[in-house]
């Protein structure tokens, strides 16, 4: 896949089952909860990568950022 980048989530629903991140180019990205492998609140620091699907831009392997500190 393509490169990591750099976010933090802005939104998370967890009755629909999704969040929103911005990225550090000021984009909204949206990601499913269901796919995550960490804890991630609203403010949390994280990296992910991106992937283009039919409705646009969706966030996959997100990550806390921390953990690609400790790597």
């Amino acid at each position: 896949m393509g490169d990591m980048r750099k976010g933090d989530v802005t939104q998370i629903d967890f009755e629909y089952g999704h969040g929103i991140i911005i990225d550090e180019n000021g984009q909204d990205i949206h990601f499913q909860l269901d796919n995550l492998s960490d804890q991630i609140n609203i403010n949390s620091k994280i990296i992910f990568e991106i992937e283009l699907r039919k409705h646009g831009l969706v966030a996959v392997n997100v990550k806390l950022e921390m953990e690609e500190i400790r790597g």
